[in-house]
């Protein structure tokens, strides 16, 4: 005897399908935003770790002076800006327009480093970006808005970069903060 399935018994799975199709979706679409929120917190990982290396990069070479011509290290300490100077060619000069002079800048949720006249983000997404300049006792100086003057740039002896991103895809902050000995400096 074949009995077919009644009203009440097609709703019924309909029902129970469109709950187990909905619940599905729910994982999956709960699975896609783990993975897009763990792609943008490497991104601003990797993104800091990037500007940590360049600024890292440009404060071991500042006062590069192979001819002992009397270069110094930095032309400028600001708290949002800072440039350093290296005679990378052995001339005895600091091309200006070259990247012999170097900055990094702190703008407005931008870290940026000036090469010359080419300017090139860093970092987006920037919520904290600070220079931190250290004297001989590990004391930290601190700048006026304007800039230390010559004598407090050579009285500089380490410096620091701390930086803080939250792109918008994150909901916590991904920072790094460095330390950076300078050259020939004790």
């Amino acid at each position: 005897m074949s009995r077919g399935a009644s009203l009440v018994e097609v709703i019924v799975a309909t029902a129970l399908g469109l709950v187990v199709v909905s619940l599905l979706t729910l994982v999956v679409g709960a699975g896609g935003r783990v993975l897009a929120s763990v792609g943008a917190r490497g991104e601003a990982e990797d993104t800091a770790q990037l500007a940590i290396e360049a600024f890292t990069f440009d404060a071991r070479r500042a006062g590069f002076d192979p001819s002992a011509a009397g270069i110094e290290a930095l032309s400028e300490a600001r708290p949002d800006r800072l440039t350093f100077l290296a005679d990378l060619d052995a001339n005895g000069t600091v091309d200006a327009t070259s990247e012999e002079t170097t900055a990094h800048v702190c703008g407005a949720a931008q870290l940026s480093r000036v090469i010359g006249r080419q300017s090139l983000p860093l970092a987006d997404g920037v919520t904290t970006c600070r220079f931190h300049y250290f004297d001989r006792d590990g004391r930290e100086m601190t700048p006026p808005p304007a800039g230390l003057d010559a004598a407090g740039r050579r009285a500089i002896r380490a410096l620091g970069l701390e930086l803080v991103l939250r792109p918008a895809r994150l909901r916590a902050p991904s920072g790094r903060t460095i330390v950076v000995a300078l050259r020939g400096r004790s």
